[in-house]
């Protein structure tokens, strides 16, 4: 009779361990319920209201705008930091552990600040390299050689060249004057293509611009939240196109093509009285210091820039509405006899990348690591 007790309860331990098993799982899918909004979900699945942007992004192809949600839509919910737990199609716990890898995996090499130096394309030459790959480390979480992979978005760029070698050996280049990236270094040969950009209203303000009609683009990388920041007790809100008017905002210079005549046109288009300086930091220096009103800038660029200056406590994020929604790209410049070719092989390999998971899991573990950061 013992025996069969122990039989029993050892069955039983084995069935609770098997189960607790089957439960540990992280992110997943989430239908829509009545009275659901996005903020509401973040808060039960992910502990953190402000985590929506998060479900917004991850599903920005069924979500029009963040308040126009549909009972009985499917979500992706990714996994962050361990949230959410027990949805269906999560993954296991197990395989969802962060990646350890060396920083700046991807061969990095340095080159010479000074845009008149040519000896960059030659030494690239002689050293073999097929496609040369320009990036700056001065837009964390995104491209930094301090972060995982060199950042999200080195990370897939180095991904996509890996799953479609057609164009050769690649490798990166880092400078970190971004003024210098698109001209004169594509434009002259000094690199072949140069990340992440936003492409430009081709079609509208920009049509005709030389930031349009010089250069190619690649299919979007990854679309970005642009959101204001404003100081803590300012009493500055935003909820909508009508706030903006009168507006002091500040958006740096360093991923805008403002040199192109292409800047951040929609805010000064609807009234708002716009400062680019170079740099995020100078931005949130002067909203701290009340020489603007607030900041504008992608969610995760402008929440690590906060942390890293001590400011997170000071600042707040507006974040009823997105201001604007940003793609990333690889661009490249149209005198480049290989313009085309580099871009469509990144396209093919970024589209392979989407098409097996691996995109979505690279997202995942990046997201995972710059949420658990904040």
């Amino acid at each position: 009779m013992m025996k069969q007790a122990g039989a029993l309860a050892a069955a039983a331990v084995t069935a609770g361990t098997l189960a607790a098993s089957a439960q540990e799982t992280c992110g997943g899918f989430y239908t829509v319920q009545r009275g659901d909004s996005l903020s509401l979900i973040a808060d039960r699945h992910y502990k953190d209201v402000s985590q929506w942007t998060v479900i917004y992004r991850s599903n920005i192809d069924k979500i029009p705008s963040p308040d126009s949600i549909r009972v009985g839509q499917e979500y992706r919910l990714p996994c962050i930091d361990g949230l959410p737990v027990g949805l269906p199609g999560g993954k296991p716990v197990a395989n969802d552990t962060p990646e350890v890898v060396a920083r700046a995996s991807a061969p990095l090499l340095s080159v010479p600040q000074e845009p008149e130096d040519r000896s960059a394309q030659a030494r690239a030459r002689t050293e073999g390299v097929d496609v040369r790959l320009l990036a700056g480390d001065d837009f964390k979480p995104f491209t930094n050689r301090l972060q995982m992979n060199s950042g999200l978005i080195s990370n897939i760029v180095n991904r996509a060249f890996v799953a479609q070698d057609s164009v050769g050996l690649h490798k990166f280049y880092w400078v970190n004057d971004r003024a210098v990236h698109l001209d004169p270094m594509l434009s002259e040969g000094m690199a072949d293509l140069a990340f992440p950009w936003k492409k430009p209203d081709c079609d509208g303000d920009a049509a005709g611009l030389p930031i349009c009609t010089d250069y190619v683009y690649s299919d979007t990388m990854f679309e970005m939240l642009v959101v204001l920041f404003t100081a803590k007790g300012s009493g500055v809100t935003y909820s909508g196109e009508g706030d903006l008017p009168g507006m002091r905002v500040c958006s740096p210079l360093g991923h805008n093509s403002a040199r192109f005549g292409q800047g951040v046109g929609y805010l000064t288009r609807v009234g708002a009285r716009l400062q680019q300086p170079q740099s995020s930091e100078e931005c949130f220096e002067r909203l701290v210091s009340g020489s603007v009103d607030a900041v504008a800038m992608n969610e995760f660029t402008g929440r690590v820039v906060l942390k890293d200056m001590g400011l997170s406590d000071r600042v707040e994020l507006q974040l009823s509405r997105p201001l604007a929604i940003e793609g990333l790209h690889v661009v490249a410049h149209r005198s480049n006899p290989r313009a085309d070719e580099m871009i469509a092989a990144f396209n093919d390999g970024l589209a392979e990348m989407r098409e097996t998971g691996e995109y979505l899991d690279v997202i995942d573990r990046h997201m995972s690591s710059i949420w658990a950061g904040l």
